[in-house]
């Protein structure tokens, strides 16, 4: 479901750079990183630290925790705050996304190198018991979501902004 998100996402950024009146790669990258930040990290995840926080026990399930420890409430909670970090890069644009962009990419790259050592390295095609699929599956939703971000950064200039 996050995947197919993304495609829908990189499609709008996508029209949305070539109906600009500035068609350039920093532009572009501006957009894609807008895109991703408020569309992925941002309001997607806004309902899920929610759920985390308001239904422990089925969130623990879902994300594969242990339920209502500790860890799971500072999850949720640090979750709400970057996801409304995030939803802000709509009015704070400039270097302001910087912060947001490196706190996500940071975190998904997290997320895959804890996936992929819940595979044990292995590529397969079936799902595992946390809910993730195959290395394909978790780099397409995880690190894929690191590299679109600091890319984006890199090619926007946000970045050198003061």
């Amino acid at each position: 479901m996050f995947f197919i998100l993304l495609l829908l996402l990189l499609a709008a950024a996508a029209l949305h750079a070539a109906r600009s009146r500035e068609r350039s790669p920093a532009n572009t990258a501006r957009l894609v990183l807008l895109y991703v930040l408020v569309g992925y990290c941002g309001i997607p995840m806004l309902p899920l630290s929610l759920f985390s926080l308001q239904s422990p026990v089925q969130a623990a399930a879902f994300f594969g925790f242990h339920p209502g420890g500790a860890f799971q409430t500072f999850f949720s909670v640090a979750y709400l705050g970057m996801s409304v970090l995030s939803i802000l890069a709509l009015w704070y644009r400039g270097s302001y996304v910087v912060g947001p962009a490196l706190m996500w990419a940071i975190f998904f790259a997290g997320a895959t190198f804890i996936h992929m050592k819940e595979l044990g390295g292995a590529v397969t095609l079936h799902t595992n018991a946390h809910g993730h699929g195959d290395f394909v599956q978790v780099f397409a939703t995880h690190g894929l979501i690191s590299v679109l971000l600091l890319g984006s950064l890199l090619v926007s200039g946000a970045w050198k902004r003061t």
